[in-house]
């Protein structure tokens, strides 16, 4: 049996053959491309998953304190599971993080686009703190003003806050 269908029409990207295309790539053909820069790697286990977030995360922290230099991301928030390896990973090998500085994907808004304050329960902001920020020895942790949320008063600059 088959099912055709168009894409919807509020999804920017409607091209239905390259979507088709892109679906019919192999586990095998996902890895190899032309770019020798970027990495593809499938994981099959949800845990496997988060423990090499969450390593790769606390490695490229690491490379960026012993050369000397500002280490700046970009986190999703959710799932959080590789949050807590992470903060294990830095407090165990007490790694300090005055260098680092993060900006979170995502915040709650309401109809207006007033953001969720940091102490609501579903809020991103009070997750990642809960989760990770929070989990790491106080001495070790960046500085507050080093850890950025897409909230309100920083929305419409956030992208030049990370230069």
């Amino acid at each position: 049996m088959t099912f055709t269908y168009t894409m919807a029409e509020f999804i920017d990207f409607r091209d239905q053959e390259a979507c088709e295309r892109v679906r019919r790539i192999t586990r095998q053909e996902i890895t190899r491309h032309h770019n020798p820069d970027f990495k593809i790697e499938v994981i099959d286990s949800r845990a496997e998953l988060f423990a090499a977030f969450a390593t790769d995360l606390v490695t490229h922290i690491k490379v960026a304190l012993d050369e000397g230099r500002r280490f700046v991301c970009i986190l999703p928030v959710g799932p959080v599971e590789q949050y807590p390896m992470a903060a294990r990973m830095i407090n165990k090998l007490r790694i300090p993080l005055h260098h680092v500085h993060t900006f979170n994907m995502d915040e709650y808004a309401d109809e207006k686009g007033n953001t969720a304050p940091a102490d609501w329960p579903g809020s991103f902001q009070r997750s990642m703190f809960v989760n990770f920020f929070d989990l790491i020895d106080q001495d070790l942790r960046p500085p507050l003003s080093q850890i950025h949320f897409p909230t309100g008063g920083v929305l419409d600059h956030y992208f030049e806050l990370m230069q």
